[in-house]
């Protein structure tokens, strides 16, 4: 036999032994403590005798219980919801939702039986509550003189105006906007800025793409030099520095060099507009220094049409050979390499050294790898150091891994400035080498020189 069973059996028992019937008015829910923060209790005493149930720790264990205190004892004394004789007792609290719960799931016509007592009391306490305030009305009621009546309503309205200007005036001055909660939109006072003419803001049939991809009306106007960045065909400009980098500026003198830059400018991007096979066939644009080397240049409006932007003068005269220049000479310098001075180099041998015109680095030649031909060239600009070294179009030291040097005059180049895709296999000379190749010192060599161009 189960556990509901014996219950049920139990319960047969007791009811046939003749037990007195408990009425659902007796069973008292108390609040302690009385206060904010008390909680609602019934007393396992009288919860046990209205259920018909014996033993009833016994039968429900984890229902959670507590001894009632002594003066929680003359608080339910007051109320008269226990005798003398019961507070000398030891009575248990349980806990009222608890038992509530247990009447719904185990004893539900006990519980429909109690719920009509509590809809009862709710009704009376309602009904007493509004009596004592009926009470209060008429005990409170002044008598008003019929003179006086006017006087009160002037009163009235005058406050009614003074709290109205005072709403006004603070919404004026603190609270001109407000934020609506439903819509999520500002409102703001209308007429206190300029509203366009309706024709402008008439909403077209498509005003916004709802999904990726959708047709809308708006689009971005791109300038020419904006367009330059782009990647149509080939980006002609190398991506804007970040302005808290320095400017590079040439330690040479570059006064001598002010008068062709414009010319300069114009050619270094009309080689940068030519595509990779005209690199690779040898079909190069004009050599930078001077504009009568220019029989096959571009028209005017090419020309201009691919101006480079303001700072690029700046930084590629660094890499530009300047006429009249003077390579830099710095005393007690010594190789980088193989820390000697201009009196040893790793051979033993007496060797002047080569000086970086940016970070002031030196080194020998023949620690450098670097033959007669290209040491001769190297003097006539401003050369610089593999860590400084920057593209002579765009004047800018990123993308290492995309930057080669003319295997004639040690310029730096990007391949993307170029045409190029890629850095080539082999010997490769610059469109100014090839050109306009500079005289060398030596007589000698001359030839050699031309052919290799």
């Amino acid at each position: 036999m189960g556990s509901g069973d014996s219950s049920r059996s139990c319960e047969t028992s007791s009811q046939d032994l003749g037990f007195s019937y408990y009425p659902a008015e007796n069973l008292i829910e108390y609040k302690w403590p009385p206060d904010e923060t008390g909680e609602y209790y019934m007393l396992q005493e009288q919860v046990s005798e209205y259920l018909g149930v014996t033993s009833f720790k016994r039968k429900y264990p984890d229902l959670e219980r507590r001894d009632l205190s002594h003066k929680e004892k003359l608080y339910l004394r007051e109320l008269n919801v226990i005798t003398e004789t019961q507070c000398t007792l030891g009575l248990t609290a349980l806990r009222s939702d608890e038992v509530i719960d247990l009447m719904i799931k185990e004893y539900p016509a006990k519980h429909a039986e109690y719920s009509v007592i509590l809809q009862e009391k709710e009704r009376q306490r309602i009904t007493d509550h509004y009596k004592e305030y009926s009470q209060m009305q008429q005990q409170n009621t002044q008598k008003v003189e019929a003179s006086k009546v006017p006087e009160y309503i002037k009163k009235a309205a005058r406050k009614a105006a003074e709290f109205n200007s005072n709403l006004n005036r603070e919404r004026m001055e603190e609270r001109r906007a407000y934020f609506d909660l439903q819509t999520h939109v500002i409102q703001v006072p209308q007429g206190k800025y300029r509203v366009l003419p309706t024709e402008r803001t008439k909403v077209s049939s498509y005003p916004v793409a709802l999904i990726p991809g959708q047709f809308q009306e708006y689009y971005k106007r791109y300038s020419p030099d904006e367009l330059r960045y782009l990647p149509l065909n080939t980006a002609l400009y190398e991506p804007p520095l970040d302005p808290e980098l320095p400017a590079l500026d040439s330690d040479g003198d570059s006064d001598d060099a002010e008068d062709g830059r414009g010319d300069e400018k114009r050619k270094s991007k009309g080689a940068s507009d030519s595509s990779s096979g005209n690199a690779s066939d040898g079909e190069s644009p004009p050599h930078p220094h001077g504009p009568e080397d220019s029989p096959q240049g571009r028209p005017k409006s090419k020309d201009k049409a691919a101006t480079p932007r303001k700072d690029g003068p700046k930084r590629s005269v660094l890499s530009k050979s300047v006429p009249g220049y003077k390579p830099k000479v710095i005393p007690n310098a010594l190789c980088g390499i193989c820390l000697k001075g201009k009196e040893s180099n790793k051979k033993g041998k007496a060797e002047s050294l080569i000086h970086c015109s940016q970070c002031g680095n030196s080194g020998h030649p023949s620690c450098l790898d670097m033959t007669m031909e290209l040491l001769s060239m190297i003097k006539t600009y401003p050369w610089q150091c593999m860590e400084c070294k920057t593209c002579i179009m765009c004047g800018q030291p990123h993308h290492e891994e995309e930057m080669m040097f003319c295997d004639v005059c040690d310029r730096g180049y990007h391949t993307f400035c170029v045409g190029l895709g890629a850095i080539p296999s082999g010997r490769w000379i610059c469109d100014c080498c090839q050109r306009a190749p500079p005289t060398p010192r030596k007589v000698g060599r001359r030839g050699k020189n031309s052919k290799e161009g």
